[in-house]
């Protein structure tokens, strides 16, 4: 009977001292609920860190962003080259950040140099003056002349390889007095490169906005073909040689062999001018190209706008000295044309 007890004693016990160890494994499963907290904990700290990242790269940032007046302020001052970055201000533009960014990566290799300034702008009546229709875009402003940037930017090595190798401009400046020794278009040699050449109006805005784009043309083309611009506000005897009219601004022309092929598609872009220049032109029917001034002729077109100059300035005694000098040029050239003649006599008797 004592053994009987003394076995329910002992199972008592046993029970217990499990009980207890239960119990005391449950509160250990409690404890993880504790460390559940802690990487809640972690992540926020993780935001924090990752916004003041945001923040770190934004005060970094050191392009500087600027209006137009100070672009104008920076031109003028024509000390040095000049990068713009064109962003878009107005609406959402993912693209524009990423380009921002790989731009900022080159910034410091840009102005290393010494003589070429970056600056970025969202202003549109800047974009609208250089050509510039998409966001982002870049330009590039060497000695005051622009070139518009044609490449993407995924990679700041690409756009800095086209910066260093775009620093020469390759637009030929045409106006009446170097138009036809430059260009030789009404009888060129053989062999000799053809031209293409923009007619373009300074005063009108819309129409010069095409300058950037057509440098850019000019090196697509670079060794190719040569390309030329006529500013028809100042040359207006070449303008009128070639029968373009100011209102049609800008007018681009073909010279090949004597001939000339007027583009007329409506897209004006590198990819269709550089493929006009190569070999679409050879689609059109081309026209001989008119003849060049005679000498006689240039000397009375400088001896007039002499004279219009002078009426300008109403200087009386210019225009006296002028017109005295047109007189005395005609009659050396009828004298000439007289002597011409005699000797022609002279040879058939």
């Amino acid at each position: 009977m004592r053994l009987a007890w003394a076995l329910i004693v002992l199972s008592l016990l046993a029970i217990g001292t499990d009980a207890r160890k239960k119990a005391s494994g449950n509160h250990r499963r409690e404890e993880p609920v504790k460390e559940v907290d802690e990487p809640v904990a972690e992540k926020k700290i993780v935001r924090q860190k990752h916004a003041k990242i945001v923040e770190i790269v934004d005060e970094e940032n050191t392009i500087e962003d600027v209006d137009e007046d100070k672009i104008d302020e920076i031109l003028r001052e024509a000390r040095s080259n000049l990068v713009i970055f064109f962003y878009d201000g107005r609406a959402a533009c993912p693209s524009c950040g990423e380009a921002l960014s790989e731009i900022e990566e080159i910034d410091d290799d840009i102005e290393a140099t010494g003589y070429v300034n970056v600056v970025k702008t969202d202003d549109r009546s800047v974009a609208k003056e250089l050509g510039v229709t998409t966001f982002p875009s870049l330009v590039y402003f060497r000695r005051k002349n622009p070139i518009l940037y044609d490449g993407d930017f995924t990679d700041s090595e690409n756009v800095l390889r086209w910066l260093r190798s775009h620093e020469e401009v390759a637009t030929w400046e045409l106006t009446d007095d170097t138009f036809e020794r430059l260009t030789d278009s009404h009888s060129p040699d053989e062999g000799t490169l053809d031209w293409f050449v923009m007619f373009y109006n300074a005063e009108n805005s819309a129409c010069h906005s095409y300058v950037a784009l057509w440098e850019t043309v000019a090196h697509k083309l670079r060794g190719l073909v040569n390309v030329g611009k006529v500013e028809m506000g100042v040359n207006d005897d070449v303008s009128e040689r070639f029968h373009v009219d100011k209102g049609d601004c800008p007018t681009f022309l073909l010279l090949h062999r004597g001939k000339m092929y007027r583009y007329k598609d409506t897209a004006r872009d590198v990819r269709s001018l550089f493929n006009f220049a190569m070999f679409k032109f050879k689609e059109l029917r081309g026209h001989r190209v008119p003849d060049p001034p005679s000498a006689v002729e240039r000397v009375y077109e400088l001896c007039k706008e002499r004279i219009l100059d002078a009426m300008d300035d109403s200087q009386t005694l210019s225009v006296l000295g002028v017109g005295g000098l047109l007189v005395m040029v005609a009659a050396t050239l009828i004298i000439k044309a007289y002597r011409i003649k005699q000797n022609e006599r002279e040879k058939q008797q």
